[in-house]
C-alpha cells in the first residue's frame, strides 16, 4: 500500500513538473517581442502652426483582431503625420484591438503642445477618446502679459456600435480657447470660450430595406472677456455669450438593394440665450432676440453603382428666424462619376452639385471660426444659389492633378454671416463725451457672390512626395481668405523608413495681402518601433526676423512662426 501511494506521488509530481515545462514554453511564445504597427494621430483645427495640407496624407493602416460580421468603414483621425517617417516593417498583431498614443512637445517661443489618444478603429464596437491641449505666447518676441497668447483644450469622446441592421453612435466634446487681447480692449484682458457638444443617434435598415435615421445632438456655449481693474463692462452680448441649442432628427426611408434609396427627414433646431435678458440684439429678420426654431421636411433621392451615383434633394424650411419669407426652398442636384485611367488601378473622378443651399448658422460655430469677434444676435437663415464642381485626373503612374470651381450667390436676401476684419473694432461712447473701445470685431450677414477656382497638381515619384496648389476668389472675398494664394510642397522619405523630411511654402497675393510667403520645414526619425522624434520649424521669415503675420488682416496677429521638439509614442 504503501509502495503504491509512493508511486502515485511520484506519478503526479512527474506530471506537474511535465505541465509547468509546458506552460512556460507556451509563455515564451507568447511573450516574444512584437512590432506594433506605426499608428498616430493628426491634431485637427489649430492655429498655432502653419498648414502643410498639400502634402498627401498616408493612408490608413489598422490590424483587424478578427473578421466583424458585416463590412464596417473605420473612424478617423489615425494617420501618419508628414514630420513622422512611415513605417513599412510591419507585423499583424492579433491579440490587441486596443491602442494608445501621442506626443509631447515643446518650442520657442513659449510653445506647449500635449496630444493623447486611447482607441479601437476596427471591430464592431470602436471608440475613441482624445485629449489635446496647445499653447503658445510670445507672438512676435511681443509680451505675453499684454495679451500676446493663444490657448486651447479639449477631451473628446466617440464610441459606435455595429449590427447587422443598424449602426449605432454617441459623441460628447469639451473644447476651451483663451485667446490674448493684445492690449486692444480697454475693458478686457482676453477672451474665454467654452463649448460642451454632444451627439447621438441610430440608423435602422430591415431586411425588406425599410430604413428608419434617428438621432439628436446639442451645444452649450459660454464666451466671456477677463475684466480688467476698474474698467468698464457693458452688460450685453460685448461682456458675455451664454447660448443653448438642441437638434433633433427623424427619418424614413426605404432601398431596394440594389443603388436607388430614397428617405425623407424631419429636422429641428432651437437655440436660445441662457444670459440675462436682452443681452443679445433682435434684429428685423427674427421674430425674437432670445431664442429661435426652425424646421425643415427634406426628401433626399438617389441612386449609384460601381461607377456613376446620382442623386437629388428638396426641402421646405420654416421657422422665426428665416428673412423675410414665411417658408424658404432648397433643393439640390449632384452626380459623382468615376472611370478607369488607362494608366493605372486609380480613377479618374468628377463630382458636380448645384441648387439652392439653406441654413442657420450657430453661434458657438461663429464665434469658434472667428476669432476675437462676437456675435450680437442669434444668426438668421443664410441662403444661397451655388454651384460646385472637382475633378481629378491621373496621370501616368506618379502624378495627379486636381481642379475645382464654385460659385456662390446670396438668394433671398439672406447674408452670408462672417467678421469684417478690414473695418475698426467695436467702441462705446462715454457718457464724459470720450469712447472706450472693445478689442472686438461684429459678426454680421452680408450679401455675397462668390467665384472661387482651386488648382492642384501632386507628384508620388520613389521617395519624393511634391505638391503645388493654386487657389483663387475672383469675387467677393471671405474674410479668413486671400485673393489669390501659392503654396508649395516637398517630401522625402528614406527607403528604409527610419527618416524623412519636408518643407512648404504658401504665398499670397492681392489687396491687403503678407508679401512675406510663409515658409516652413520638418523632419522626423524613428528611434524605435513605438517610438518617435520630429523637429519642425513654422512661418521661418517672421520667426527670425521678429516681424509679425496678421490674422486674417485684421489688427490682431498670429503666432508668427515658432520652432517646435515633438516626442511621438504609441502602444
Amino acid at each position: 500500500m504503501k509502495k503504491l501511494l509512493l508511486n502515485t506521488i511520484l506519478l503526479a509530481t512527474a506530471f506537474t513538473v511535465f505541465a509547468q515545462s509546458k506552460n512556460t514554453a507556451s509563455n515564451e511564445i507568447v511573450e516574444e517581442e512584437i512590432e506594433l504597427p506605426d499608428v498616430t494621430t493628426v491634431v485637427n483645427g489649430k492655429t498655432f502652426t502653419a498648414g502643410k495640407d498639400s502634402v498627401p496624407d498616408y493612408t490608413k493602416i489598422l490590424p483587424e483582431n478578427s473578421a466583424p460580421e458585416v463590412q464596417l468603414p473605420e473612424m478617423e483621425g489615425v494617420k501618419t503625420p508628414k514630420n513622422l517617417p512611415e513605417n513599412h516593417n510591419r507585423q499583424e498583431v492579433q491579440s490587441k484591438d486596443i491602442y494608445a498614443q501621442g506626443e509631447l512637445g515643446a518650442g520657442y517661443p513659449f510653445y506647449f503642445k500635449g496630444d493623447f489618444s486611447i482607441y479601437r478603429a476596427s471591430g464592431n464596437s470602436p471608440f475613441e477618446i482624445d485629449f489635446n491641449h496647445e499653447g503658445s505666447e510670445g507672438f512676435a518676441r511681443k509680451k505675453a502679459d499684454e495679451g500676446y497668447f493663444a490657448r486651447e483644450t479639449s477631451v473628446k469622446g466617440k464610441k459606435s456600435l455595429f449590427g447587422e441592421h443598424g449602426t449605432h453612435h454617441a459623441e460628447g466634446e469639451y473644447k476651451m480657447s483663451d485667446d490674448g487681447l493684445q492690449l486692444k480692449s480697454d475693458s478686457f484682458s482676453d477672451m474665454v470660450k467654452h463649448t460642451i457638444f454632444a451627439d447621438a443617434g441610430s440608423d435602422w435598415e430591415t431586411s425588406n430595406g425599410f430604413l428608419i435615421s434617428y438621432g439628436a445632438n446639442g451645444a452649450w456655449f459660454n464666451r466671456y472677456g477677463e475684466v480688467m481693474q476698474d474698467s468698464p463692462t457693458y452688460k450685453n452680448f460685448l461682456d458675455s455669450t451664454k447660448i443653448v441649442d438642441l437638434n433633433p432628427y427623424l427619418g424614413f426611408g426605404w432601398t431596394d438593394g440594389d443603388g436607388f434609396k430614397a428617405m425623407l427627414t424631419g429636422f429641428y433646431g432651437f437655440q436660445g440665450n441662457l444670459a440675462r435678458k436682452e443681452n443679445l440684439v433682435k434684429i428685423e429678420e427674427s421674430s425674437s432676440a432670445e431664442r429661435s426654431h426652425r424646421g425643415q421636411f427634406k426628401l433626399d433621392l438617389s441612386w449609384e453603382n460601381d461607377f456613376i451615383s446620382l442623386g437629388a434633394d428638396g426641402s421646405v424650411i420654416f421657422g422665426t428666424a428665416i428673412g423675410s419669407k414665411s417658408v424658404l426652398p432648397a433643393c439640390t442636384a449632384r452626380v459623382d462619376f468615376k472611370t478607369d485611367s488607362f494608366t493605372d488601378d486609380r480613377f479618374i473622378t468628377i463630382s458636380a452639385r448645384g441648387g439652392i443651399d439653406s441654413y442657420q448658422e450657430k453661434i458657438r460655430d461663429l464665434e469658434n471660426k472667428y476669432k476675437f469677434a462676437a456675435s450680437p444676435a442669434i444668426p438668421v437663415e443664410t441662403t444661397d444659389f451655388f454651384t460646385k464642381i472637382d475633378l481629378s485626373v491621373p496621370i501616368l503612374t506618379a502624378f495627379e492633378a486636381k481642379t475645382g470651381f464654385e460659385f456662390k450667390k446670396t438668394a433671398f436676401k439672406n447674408g452670408f454671416w462672417q467678421v469684417k476684419y478690414k473695418e475698426p473694432l467695436l467702441s462705446i461712447a462715454n457718457e464724459d463725451g470720450t469712447s472706450s473701445q472693445i478689442g472686438l470685431y461684429e459678426i454680421a450677414p452680408e450679401e455675397r457672390t462668390e467665384i472661387n477656382t482651386n488648382l492642384g497638381f501632386f507628384a508620388d515619384i520613389s521617395s519624393f512626395k511634391l505638391g503645388v496648389q493654386w487657389k483663387s476668389f475672383w469675387k467677393d472675398l471671405p474674410s479668413l481668405e486671400d485673393k489669390q494664394k501659392l503654396t508649395f510642397s516637398a517630401e522625402y522619405q528614406s527607403l528604409n523608413a527610419k527618416w524623412n523630411a519636408g518643407a512648404s511654402m504658401a504665398v499670397a497675393f492681392g489687396e491687403d495681402a503678407d508679401s512675406c510667403p510663409d515658409l516652413s520645414a520638418w523632419t522626423g526619425v524613428r528611434l524605435a518601433p513605438a517610438l518617435s522624434l520630429a523637429f519642425e520649424v513654422n512661418d521661418v521669415i517672421k520667426l527670425a526676423s521678429g516681424k509679425s503675420r496678421d490674422w486674417a488682416h485684421s489688427q490682431f496677429i498670429t503666432t508668427s512662426g515658432n520652432a517646435v521638439l515633438l516626442v511621438k509614442f504609441q502602444f
